[in-house]
């Protein structure tokens, strides 16, 4: 029977390397006669539950198919709660989880056993994983504390700075965005999180001169968003950073006011009917996005021109 091995990446922060064990786990495969099919890679913390890609990979996945990592910390750094609704998700998609430094899992990648053996080696492997899950949790929950034991000593002695502004990579994100790439594109082209792409539009925002006469002579149109998210599954507990991530798309992107959780008001400047559809058309696609990588679904999705009350027809691209 052939394996189906995807293989799952994960770094925490924007400035790690989400890639840098893909050469181990190629090897690791290659070793034992098999090989990878997908690899699934993001920088995203590990004692987050709603990661996109693992998601995905889980979504993607058949019975029997194999969750390649190279430790169990890029799995989880879960709480109890959380890793106990991770498991539940893995065994109901039936995905067995092979970890380079857990040698019992390697035998997910032999050939079939028999019922005894498969049962005695899922009971050890489901306890190793506890285990050494647990462990990653009181790793990241030390490191963390010692991290804010730092940095309260170095704000006593008045040593503390904070984390410094990236300006070169800034700058990358905002001539991408001003070239026409989408948040998608720029997002996969310099490797970071979508909220990195908000903090330097926030930033370039902040540093950018006083709007010039030609620029404020330009059409403008206020207009009512109204849109509904809800988790993609029971599973799923995404919502509420989809709405986290809503908001920073549409505050970055054009003057707005959050009038409720499912309602904003938008002025969107444009210099023809074909830029203004550009620009819904990519603000409508983007939100749909953001609720996709986190496995959420946007239930309805509306925009209505302020003044005279008609809605935006996504078909034609114009007011309806």
């Amino acid at each position: 029977m052939t394996i189906f091995v995807r293989a799952y990446l994960r770094a925490s922060t924007d400035e790690q390397d989400a890639q840098r064990a893909r050469s181990g786990l190629d090897q690791f495969a290659r070793d034992r006669g098999v090989r990878i099919c997908n690899y699934y890679a993001e920088n995203a913390s590990g004692a987050r539950l709603d990661r996109a890609e693992l998601f995905r990979l889980l979504a993607d996945s058949r019975p029997h198919d194999v969750l390649l990592v190279e430790d169990v910390d890029r799995l989880s750094r879960l709480g109890r709660a959380e890793w106990e609704k991770l498991k539940t998700l893995i065994r109901e998609r039936a995905v067995r989880v092979v970890a380079v430094n857990v040698p019992t899992t390697w035998q997910h990648l032999a050939p079939l056993q028999n019922e005894f053996d498969a049962r005695m080696f899922g009971a050890i492997n489901d306890m190793l994983l506890d285990m050494l899950a647990a462990i990653a949790r009181r790793d990241y929950e030390q490191r963390r504390q010692r991290q804010a034991q730092g940095i309260a000593k170095a704000k006593v002695a008045g040593k503390y700075r904070g984390r410094q502004v990236d300006r070169a990579r800034y700058g990358a994100i905002n001539r991408l965005l001003a070239s026409g790439s989408s948040w998608s594109v720029v997002q996969k082209t310099v490797g970071c999180s979508r909220s990195t792409i908000s903090q330097a539009v926030k930033h370039a925002k902040l540093s950018a001169p006083a709007p010039s006469t030609e620029l404020m002579a330009a059409a403008s149109v206020a207009v009512i968003l109204w849109l509904h998210v809800e988790n993609g599954s029971k599973f799923t507990r995404g919502k509420k950073r989809v709405r986290e991530d809503i908001d920073d798309l549409i505050a970055t992107s054009h003057k707005s006011t959050k009038l409720s959780d499912t309602e904003y008001r938008l002025v969107i400047r444009y210099a023809d009917d074909a830029d203004l559809k550009q620009q819904i058309d990519d603000l409508l696609h983007e939100i749909l996005h953001l609720a996709d990588l986190r496995n959420c679904v946007v239930d309805d999705m509306s925009v209505k021109h302020e003044a005279t009350g008609s809605f935006w027809d996504e078909c034609d691209g114009g007011w309806k």
